[in-house]
């Protein structure tokens, strides 16, 4: 049976063209692991490929969700597996590629299953986010120091579970997540995180944000303004989709709005840099061409 292959990093490190080109070398084909590449009202201003890439080889669960929808974690799991499975039957070679890393971490360790929080837990949890991000963050960290240490920056969805859950369950979230099991066993997947210099990886996401802009991006955010959509929905988080929507509010001025945006992906960046050193220890991190040679080398079979 074929190996599946993971690669992740962070946004602009050069994941999707690295999977293109090991599906075209292994006779393989592109999963999506990238939260917001599967909303269908994205393409341009969540980098998903483009419509030339996606025909040079299969791709999988790429803008397949409207951005009305809250997507997880958890839905994404149920998607990818029949997906892998079926690549794999028809002897082809996954290859689940983004930069979401909890996407990742559920593939390849599992997803737990957490019972509801009592009413008693989410009143609580409610009370606590009413007082400010700041006081529910605390809170998380108080309750629970090993889930919320995997949250990055100010997430109210994900800070207010881990304090339900805490609450309103016998067992913190972390419990639960540790007692799972993985969906791909170890030994028949190998990954790789692209890390590249940080420097550089800042200089094309500022170019490529620009290009971005122009080339859709604000096409998208002025359709996704029309649609006067809960701004606390996933797909409404997307790096840049504020700022653009902004300019063409009127708020800011274009030089301003884009240099905002192109900040927040920098911050994004840094922040993924930090989650996949923190919690993808054991996956090999690639630099540079050198790194990305020897992992391809070493993409083997292994036996049913």
């Amino acid at each position: 049976m074929n190996q599946v292959v993971c690669i992740a990093g962070p946004t602009a490190s050069g994941k999707s063209a690295l999977a293109i080109e090991l599906a075209k070398s292994l006779g393989g084909e592109v999963i999506n692991a990238d939260a917001l590449q599967v909303y269908a009202d994205l393409r341009v201003l969540s980098a998903r490929p483009s419509a030339n890439e996606e025909a040079q080889v299969p791709h999988h669960l790429f803008g397949h969700i409207d951005s009305s929808v809250r997507y997880s974690v958890g839905a994404w799991l149920h998607d990818v597996q029949p997906v892998i499975l079926d690549v794999l039957a028809r002897g082809r070679v996954p290859i689940v590629t983004g930069g979401t890393g909890l996407y990742f971490k559920a593939l390849t360790e599992g997803l737990a299953q957490v019972p509801a929080p009592n009413d008693a837990g989410k009143a609580q949890a409610a009370q606590v986010l009413s007082t400010g991000i700041g006081a529910l963050r605390e809170r998380a960290e108080r309750l629970d120091p090993a889930a919320a240490a995997r949250v990055l920056g100010d997430d109210p969805q994900r800070l207010l579970r881990i304090v339900e859950v805490a609450l309103g369950t016998d067992k913190p979230l972390s419990v639960w997540q540790a007692q799972t099991k993985p969906v791909i066993p170890r030994g028949y997947w190998r990954g790789l995180v692209l890390l590249p210099d940080r420097d550089a990886l800042y200089g094309r996401i500022n170019a490529r944000f620009d290009g971005m802009a122009r080339s859709g991006g604000f096409d998208e955010a002025r359709a996704m303004a029309a649609r006067n959509l809960d701004p606390m929905l996933p797909a409404m988080k997307a790096i840049g989709l504020r700022e653009l929507m902004a300019i063409e509010a009127g708020a800011v001025s274009e030089a301003d709005g884009l240099e905002a945006a192109k900040r927040e992906t920098r911050r994004f960046a840094k922040r993924q840099y930090t989650w996949f050193r923190g919690q993808a220890p054991d996956w090999p991190k690639a630099a540079g061409p050198h790194d990305i040679a020897a992992f391809r080398r070493d993409i083997r079979r292994v036996p049913a």
